[in-house]
This record gives structure tokens, sequence and C-alpha cells, in this order.
């Protein structure tokens, strides 16, 4: 197996949380190189069937070649998670008994300095998890947009305090050259922020940009319904989030479902006829034990929610 699947994040935890039917079919809409799919391997049955979608070509090649050797039924698809219901259509299985959504970025895209996403490795400035269907880049929008709209998506999917300061250095810079690359943006937000919080403005920077480049949070809110949906009773949903942003959005959607109702508070019966959905199983996130934090410090931020179909 590829070296870059022998990590992935709370698979003990997945795979206790959604195993819950050794014969029935589970699929990972964020399948990255493969490794919880693997990990769920292990302890189904061979009459599991298992699918993988992941936005990243690259991704995908190294997911197949990674789960070759299961002995379930395996197919990996390229496709942004949104399309979910579409992509059934082709699917052996149009209903599942586990569903992960894994919203973190992979070690593999984080390392390679062409794809552009860490601020540690120089590299050009693209940021785009499917570059087959994404036109935009980051350069585009750090050497195109005006400096209110990128104050706002700092602050806005960044929480970065400094987003206008940030902003209105970079409109500047750019002036003189444009900004191509990442490590000319590194040297532009740590001359703007004044240490020792360097680090973390660069990391908020980096992810505000990852997800208005790729559309993170819209695709994030068109999926969580239609994944209800595609649930068999019974059957289970995970995600594994790494930011406030995202765990915001899912833990809201998960209240929601779970009460069902969505008539105004003063109502003394309920007209709109809305039945609960779900069940949470995790009052609150499950997080990674101290010990897997130490093997893997890129775990150190993920949060797991977990619900059950009705």
């Amino acid at each position: 197996m590829n070296d870059f699947c022998h990590l992935p994040v709370m698979a003990d935890e997945i795979v206790s949380q959604l195993a819950v039917n050794r014969d029935g079919a589970f699929i990972d809409l964020t399948a990255g190189l493969g490794g919880h799919l693997y990990a769920l391997s292990k302890v189904l049955s061979d009459k599991a069937r298992l699918y993988g979608i992941d936005r990243d070509s690259a991704a995908v090649k190294i997911a197949s070649e990674n789960l070759a050797g299961c002995p379930q039924r395996v197919v990996v698809k390229e496709a942004p998670y949104s399309t979910i219901d579409e992509l059934t259509t082709s699917f052996e299985d149009s209903r599942f008994d586990g569903m992960l959504l894994d919203l973190g970025i992979s070690s593999m895209q984080i390392d390679d300095a062409s794809r552009g996403f860490s601020f540690r490795h120089d590299g050009p400035l693209d940021m785009r998890f499917d570059p087959d269907r994404t036109v935009t880049t980051a350069a585009d929008i750090v050497n195109r947009y005006s400096e209110k709209e990128l104050a706002d998506i700092f602050f806005t999917y960044g929480e970065e305090r400094k987003a206008k300061r940030i902003a209105k250095a970079l409109v500047m810079g750019r002036q003189t050259e444009m900004i191509q690359t990442t490590a000319q943006l590194k040297i532009i937000v740590t001359d703007t922020i004044n240490p020792p919080h360097q680090t973390k403005s660069l990391a908020r920077i980096f992810q505000a940009l990852r997800i208005a480049v790729n559309g993170e949070l819209d695709e994030l809110k068109a999926v969580l319904p239609k994944i209800i949906n595609l649930l068999n009773q019974g059957g289970r949903l995970a995600v594994l989030s790494y930011h406030s942003l995202e765990d915001r959005i899912v833990k809201r959607f998960f209240r929601q479902i779970q009460k069902g109702c969505t008539c105004p508070a003063h109502f003394s019966v309920c007209v709109c006829g809305i039945k609960p959905s779900i069940t949470i199983l995790t009052k609150k996130a499950l997080i990674p034990s101290e010990d897997e934090i130490k093997t893997n410090p890129r775990a150190r931020s993920a949060k797991l929610r977990v619900a059950q179909k009705i």
C-alpha cells in the first residue's frame, strides 16, 4: 500500500462507528488515498461493496491502486462529492449502510509543492483540488479580487482578525509584482503580521484561499441533505472536520434534522409535518487520542460527528 495511506485520521473510531452491517455498502465521499476504505475492508465480509469519490484525479489513481487487493467489490470515481445523487445511478448500490466525509486536505496534497496548498513549500499559487474542472486559482483571487473581497474571504473563511490589513498589503504588493507563488504570498503576510503570530495567520490565509478556490463550504452544504436521503434505515454518516467553519455547519445540520419540525417556537402544534430523520450518536464530537496526535500531528484538530438514519 502507498505510504501516504498509512495514517488515515481516526480510522479505528470511524470503523467502529460505521461498520454496522458487515455485508453492506459503504462509501467514502472524500476517498483521498483510500486509507479509510482500506481500514473498513479489514472488518467487512467479502460480500460488502466499497465506493470512493474524490475531486483529485491524482488521489483517485492512487486510491484505486491501494484498494485493488481488497476482497470486496471496489469502485473509485473522480467527481465532486456534491454530485453523489447523480453518481449513484451508475453504482450497484443506490443506498448505503455507512457514509464518510473526511473534509481535510491530504498529506499528499500538502506535501506536493506544485499544488500550492502549503506555505511551507515554495510553488505555484494554485490550490485547486481538481484542476481539470476548476478554473480559478488562488493566484487569480489574490491578483484580481478587490481589497474588500480579499478581506471578506480572509475573515469569513479563515477567521483572520487582521484580514483587512493583510488584504491591503496584498493589493499594494501586487501593484509592483504579480503574486504567483506561495513564497511571495508568505513574505507579504509575514511582513504584515507581528511575531509570534505569523504562522497562525499564514495558516488562516492559506485555508481561506483554499476554501474559496474550491467552494468547499458550498459543497458541504449541498451534499449533507443528499447524504441523508442515500442512507439505508439504520445506516450511519460520519463526518471528520478540521476547522470550526466545517464543524459548525455539520453540527447545526445534524441538530436540525434530528429535531425535524421547523415551525416557529411559539407554535403550540407542529404544522410543517417534518419528522426527525436521524439520531445523533456523538453528543460531543470525538477527537483523536493523544497517541494518534503524537504519531500523526496533522490529526490534532480533527473532530468526528456521527449520526444514524432513523
